[in-house]
C-alpha cells in the first residue's frame, strides 16, 4: 500500500526519521523504532486514564482541599441555593404557615457530582468524580456541623479543618457519621421579623413526662444530651423567611422567644384578659379577670381592682405590694412545640 504524503508530511517524516530512524523498512512494514512507539502508545494511555482515579481511590486523605470541602458542605446544607428550587410555587408556603421537611440523599449527590464535574466532560474526568464522590460524601457529611460555626464567624476554614483532621486521627468521628438524614423546616410568618432574635430547639421525643413544657432547655441539653437534635442552620432568607435543619429526625420542635423577653403582660381567653395567682413559690394558684377601667380609651387596667382580685382569690401572709401584683403579671418568653405522635418515616 503506498501512501501520498503532502510537501508537510514529507518534512515531518524527514525530522522524525533524523531522531528516531527511519518509519518504514523497505518492504512497507513499520520499523523497529516506530513499532516500538506504536507498542507503547495504548499502555500510556491507559497508564494516563487509570493513574488518577486508581490514586484518589486509594488515598488516605480528602481529595479536596478545605475550602472545596466546605463549599460542598454549605450547598448541602442548601445555602447559596436559588429559593424556587425550594419552594417553586409560592402557594407551596403560604403566609403564616410552616412546612418540615426531609432533604433527599440522592438529589444532594447529584447536586455535588455536578459540582465536581465542572470544567470536565471527558471520560477521564467523569471517570474521576464517579470514583471520588463516595469520599467526598463522607468528607462533607464530617463538615456539616461545621458550616454554621464558620457562617457565624466563630472559626475560620483552615480551623476548621485541623479540628476534622484530629477528630479523624483520633477516631472521634466514627459514631458522628453514618445514614443520619438531614431533616428542617421553612417558616413564613411574621413572627420571624416580630422575633429576630427567635431560638429553635429540637428533641428526639415528644414525650412530656421526659421533655416537660415549661422545662429549662438549656439544663435539659446539658443532663440529658441523647435528647437533642443537633441544629445545623438556622437563618432568615427574607423578613418573613425562616430556615431550620437539623443532623437527624426531631420528634419535637420548640420555636420560643429569646430568653431576655422577659415582661410584662396578660392572658387572652377569648373574650377578656386574664392574670394568673402566684405566691413565688410552687406552680400557678389559677388566674383571675382582669378589671378594666371605665373611660374613653379602652384597654386601661384597673390596677387597684386587679389587686383586690388577686386578694379574693388568694390572700397572702402580708398586704400586697407592688412586688406582689408585679409577679403576677410576669410573662415568660413564648414557646410553640410541634411534637410528632408517630415515628418519622
Amino acid at each position: 500500500m503506498t501512501t501520498h504524503l503532502s510537501t508537510g508530511g514529507r518534512l515531518l517524516a524527514e525530522r522524525l526519521g533524523a531522531l528516531v530512524g527511519p518509519l518504514a523498512d523497505p518492504a512497507g512494514q513499520p520499523a523497529p523504532a516506530m513499532r516500538a512507539l506504536l507498542a507503547a502508545r495504548p499502555a500510556a494511555r491507559t497508564a494516563t486514564v487509570a493513574e488518577p482515579t486508581a490514586a484518589a481511590a486509594t488515598a488516605g486523605t480528602p481529595p479536596l482541599p478545605p475550602y472545596v470541602e466546605h463549599l460542598l458542605a454549605r450547598w448541602s446544607l442548601l445555602h447559596d441555593l436559588p429559593f424556587r428550587y425550594l419552594v417553586p410555587d409560592a402557594r407551596l408556603l403560604p403566609p403564616e404557615s410552616i412546612r418540615f421537611f426531609r432533604l433527599d440523599t440522592g438529589w444532594l449527590e447529584r447536586l455535588r457530582a455536578g459540582a465536581l464535574a465542572v470544567g470536565g466532560d471527558g471520560s477521564r474526568e467523569r471517570a474521576g468524580t464517579q470514583t471520588v464522590l463516595p469520599q467526598v460524601t463522607a468528607a462533607v457529611t464530617e463538615q456539616l456541623p461545621l458550616v454554621r460555626e464558620v457562617q457565624r464567624t466563630r472559626m475560620s476554614i483552615p480551623v476548621a479543618a485541623d479540628l476534622l483532621a484530629e477528630a479523624r486521627a483520633t477516631g472521634e468521628l466514627t459514631a458522628a457519621t453514618g445514614d443520619v438524614p438531614v431533616t428542617g423546616f421553612l417558616l413564613r410568618s411574621s413572627l420571624v421579623s416580630g422575633w429576630p432574635g427567635m431560638e429553635v430547639r429540637a428533641w428526639t421525643t415528644d414525650d412530656q413526662a421526659v421533655v416537660r413544657p415549661g422545662v429549662d432547655p438549656d439544663e435539659l441539653a446539658r443532663n440529658r444530651p441523647d435528647l437533642v437534635v443537633e441544629l445545623l442552620r438556622l437563618e432568615r432568607l427574607s423578613p418573613s423567611v425562616l430556615v431550620a435543619l437539623f443532623r437527624g429526625a426531631p420528634r419535637l420542635v420548640w420555636l420560643e422567644e429569646p430568653p431576655q423577653s422577659v415582661q410584662f403582660g396578660l392572658e387572652a381567653d377569648g373574650t377578656g384578659w386574664r392574670a394568673p395567682i402566684r405566691t413565688g413559690a410552687g406552680p400557678d394558684l389559677g388566674s383571675v379577670a382582669v378589671p378594666m377601667r371605665s373611660g374613653p380609651v379602652p384597654g386601661v387596667v384597673n390596677v387597684k381592682g386587679l389587686a383586690a382580685a388577686l386578694d379574693q382569690a388568694h390572700r397572702l401572709p402580708q398586704p400586697r405590694g407592688g412586688a406582689a401584683l408585679a409577679l403576677s403579671l410576669l410573662q415568660a418568653p413564648s414557646r410553640q412545640r410541634f411534637g410528632s405522635s408517630t415515628p418519622p418515616s
